[in-house]
């Protein structure tokens, strides 16, 4: 196979890079001070999810420091086309797949080694919520891939919101490896409590 031009390659990596930048939030505006990503569904590291439509995702400034009291703080949204109902299972398949394929991916691309098969989800109906909202309970064990590889266990809330007049389902997901009494939590419990369907 032929090797691509070193100038090829530099015009493909500016191209990617400026198609990033350009990325605009559609569903995850805020916390403005946090770094933004998008990309479509099913994403490349887990072709196998069962949905299309798009992600995006907000990473607090200590999202990749081991050393941080945001480590692996986050929080991300999946929108779900043709998709009018979900399941706990379909959540947890959904949560579990995309662990796996992301923990799998990043490691090869870190020179990490992990063992996947290790990677677990438990999830259950989060009680006493209010307005007839739809919540979730997670604890997913993964790896701190972004890191040094070391597993990691993080605690996750996943909210439930249906467009049913756009056939769309919204998963929205805040997840730490911090108990949900540290500090940190306020700010992913604002992003869930502001978080709304996208106006049409």
């Amino acid at each position: 196979m032929k090797k691509l031009p070193v100038t090829l390659i530099f015009i493909a990596s500016v191209w990617f890079t400026a198609k990033a930048q350009q990325a605009i939030p559609e569903l995850l505006k805020e916390p403005v001070t946090w770094q933004f990503e998008r990309f479509g569904l099913p994403p490349v590291f887990a072709p196998n999810i069962p949905y299309k439509g798009a992600e995006e995702l907000r990473f607090s400034p200590g999202m990749f420091k081991k050393d941080s009291k945001q480590y692996f703080t986050y929080a991300f949204v999946a929108q779900l086309d043709n998709t009018s109902a979900i399941s706990q299972n379909d959540i947890r398949n959904y949560l579990l797949v995309y662990f796996k394929g992301l923990c799998s991916s990043t490691a090869k691309d870190r020179k990490l080694v992990v063992d996947t098969s290790k990677i677990t989800v438990g999830i259950e109906k989060k009680r006493g919520e209010l307005n007839n909202e739809i919540m979730y309970n997670a604890l997913v064990n993964a790896f701190g891939v972004f890191t040094d590889g070391a597993p990691v266990q993080l605690n996750m809330e996943v909210k439930v919101l249906m467009d049913t007049q756009a056939k769309r389902t919204y998963l929205l997901f805040i997840a730490s490896p911090y108990e949900k009494t540290d500090a940190v939590w306020k700010e992913l419990y604002t992003i869930q409590k502001n978080f709304m369907l996208p106006a049409r």
